[in-house]
């Protein structure tokens, strides 16, 4: 072999080495808990049957559109609300006023 295959196999050997080393050290052998939720919680949601989770989710999400869906109806009566208001005003006013054109030339100035 010569020099610089040597040298390139010992790099390569300290390299592996060193992944190795990560990979060993990323994996963690206990559980932590997450803020806002201990283990004890995290383990028992762990433990539950798919079937009950399935259900709890399904829940949530019911209660999740019926919110959203009762802020759109609210949303759609407000602006009805505004609506008729404005129209009350604007039938008693004056003729409305026309439109200025567009302005022609692109970014304008002297060349």
């Amino acid at each position: 072999m010569t020099e610089v295959h040597k040298a390139n196999k010992q790099l390569q050997d300290i390299q592996a080495e060193g992944v190795k080393k990560r990979r060993r050290a990323a994996k963690k052998p206990y559980s932590r808990s997450i803020v806002g939720a201990t283990l004890e919680v995290i383990q028992k949601k762990r433990a539950e049957k798919p079937e009950v989770r399935d259900a709890a989710r399904e829940a949530a999400l019911r209660e999740i559109k019926e919110r959203i869906k009762k802020t759109k109806d609210e949303k759609k009566v407000k602006k009805q609300e505004m609506l008729a208001k404005s129209s009350k005003g604007t039938a008693k006013g004056a003729a409305p006023k026309p439109t200025k054109g567009t302005k022609l030339g692109g970014s304008g100035g002297k060349r």
